[in-house]
């Protein structure tokens, strides 16, 4: 077994200053670099890139480096709107950008509106009446505009009616002392641009995984009577997984009062779901020479197990993720599920459930591969209703993919 993670080394996040007309910085734009010596965001994947912005900057790079507490704007594509992931950040210093290319679909607004009610802003990048769905208008609290192709009497009528509106307006591609005093004019409350600043990268490196070390602390947490000294000194002894359990709980989303720098206390606040989650994922990060598909696939299996036990009421899910996380360590790390099962510590019950697919776990197991083969007649698990497993089986793939996104960058 492999037990260091190849990883990409670095990873990188650009900002650009948000001024006001004082020429103060209020706030600063995320953005996606590939590597320091980019000057745009090219991805193929939009969703993905936006979701390694939010871990970048939250998880390795730090917001207090990036932002210095001051507001973050960062760019959302239809896909997470309409899908929301769960956010490490601190709603209401983070404000949303919706692309210039979102539709106001049901659930895109829907989505909108929940990150209102947790407490984010909405704002409209590169908004234009001719391009965009006015309909987003409705939903938003910032307009920004592309302020140098316009002409001036149409920008003028459109920055007065979008003010009329109460909307907020910050004026972007500011090219020029000129253009700045302009935009002052018409009534724009913020302004970004190449005369103010262009965007400045940041990097951080990323701290390798001890994958074998991760794969142990996650077995150990399978039952709900662990030892809080054992899971403690499992963790002590690795510093991949110190270092990113204590940058998750001192990142934004948690919020604290004040930072968190022993690991006993990391471990009671973010509790026992959140760590078998955590370390079980970490175990499967950065195998770079393993098909992309069979770790979303894997993690898909231990979700759907999860959701499973839960659905059936059972009083622990935690070995139902385990086992369905596990179930292809065979694969990704290229060695007999036998083997693997005795070089960690996992109870009678998950290692059964296995190797011969026994007891309640090998057949939520069952279930969970007889779905993704397409295998309706021996897809079943208790007696659960077959739109219970949909939605199982139908959680478990998105939060497999968000999942994967967001700890590529971890």
């Amino acid at each position: 077994m492999s037990a260091m993670s190849p990883v990409h080394t670095e990873v990188f996040v650009a900002r650009q200053p948000i001024y006001d007309a004082s020429m103060a910085v209020v706030a600063y734009e995320l953005l996606y670099r590939a590597s320091p010596t980019s000057r745009s965001a090219q991805f193929g994947d939009p969703g993905g890139a936006t979701l390694e912005v939010i871990t970048g900057a939250a998880l390795e790079i730090g917001l207090d480096r990036l932002a210095g507490g001051l507001p973050v704007h960062i760019n959302f594509p239809e896909e997470l709107l309409a899908k929301l992931p769960e956010l490490p950040l601190q709603a209401e210093h983070v404000v949303i950008e919706v692309l210039e290319d979102v539709r106001a679909t049901p659930q895109v607004l829907q989505g909108i509106r929940t990150l209102r009610t947790r407490g984010h802003r909405i704002a409209l990048d590169d908004y234009s009446p001719q391009a965009s769905d006015p309909r987003l208008l409705e939903v938003a609290d910032i307009v920004k505009l592309e302020t140098t192709h316009p002409p001036a009497d149409e920008l003028a009528r459109l920055a007065r009616d979008l003010r009329a509106a109460g909307l907020e307006l910050i004026a972007e591609n500011v090219e020029s002392r000129e253009h700045f005093e302009r935009c002052i004019a018409l009534g724009f409350k913020g302004f970004q641009g190449n005369f103010l600043q262009q965007p400045e990268t940041f990097s951080a490196r990323r701290v390798p995984v001890n994958r074998l070390a991760a794969l142990r602390l996650a077995t150990s947490l399978q039952s709900e009577d662990y030892s809080l000294d054992e899971v403690e000194r499992l963790l002590s002894q690795d510093v991949s997984l110190s270092y990113r359990v204590l940058r998750c709980i001192n990142s934004s989303y948690y919020n604290l009062p004040r930072r968190i720098d022993s690991i006993r206390q990391a471990i009671i606040i973010l509790g026992l779901d959140t760590l078998r989650q955590l370390c079980g994922l970490l175990c499967l990060q950065g195998l770079d020479d393993r098909p992309p598909s069979l770790i979303v696939q894997a993690m898909t299996r231990g979700r759907m197990c999860e959701q499973l036990g839960k659905l059936a009421g059972a009083r622990d899910a935690g070995p139902f993720f385990i086992t369905g996380l596990f179930s292809l360590l065979n694969a990704l790390l290229g060695i007999p599920t036998r083997k693997v099962v005795e070089e960690l510590p996992l109870t009678p019950a998950v290692a059964r459930a296995l190797v011969a697919g026994e007891g309640q776990l090998g057949a939520a197991l069952q279930c969970t591969r007889a779905y993704e083969r397409g295998v309706w007649d021996h897809a079943v698990y208790e007696d659960l209703a077959p739109h219970l497993i949909r939605a199982a089986y139908v959680d478990a793939l998105f939060w497999a993919e968000q999942s994967r996104a967001l700890l590529s960058a971890a």
